[in-house]
């Protein structure tokens, strides 16, 4: 009983996980409008460094493991 609650619950959880990020991507194209038409200078400079770094340490994660994954469909085959 407690075991299918447990996996129901992690299978929730993961959903969620997913579901924010899909949310994180909404938010990162409602700051790319922001940016296009209503940000000012000072507000740019605000921010500018900040998302830059984050923008790039994602860049570079998600580089390394969709290569990682290329290279095990690779040797899979």
């Amino acid at each position: 009983m407690i075991e299918d609650w447990l996996v129901k619950r992690r299978a929730l959880l993961e959903a969620r996980d997913v579901d924010d990020i899909l949310r994180a991507v909404d938010h990162m194209n409602l700051t790319t409008q922001w940016v296009v038409s209503k940000a000012t200078d000072a507000q740019l400079e605000e921010v500018t460094d900040t998302l830059l770094l984050a923008m790039h340490d994602l860049r570079a994660v998600l580089v390394r493991k969709k290569a990682d994954r290329l290279l095990k469909g690779e040797a899979a085959e």
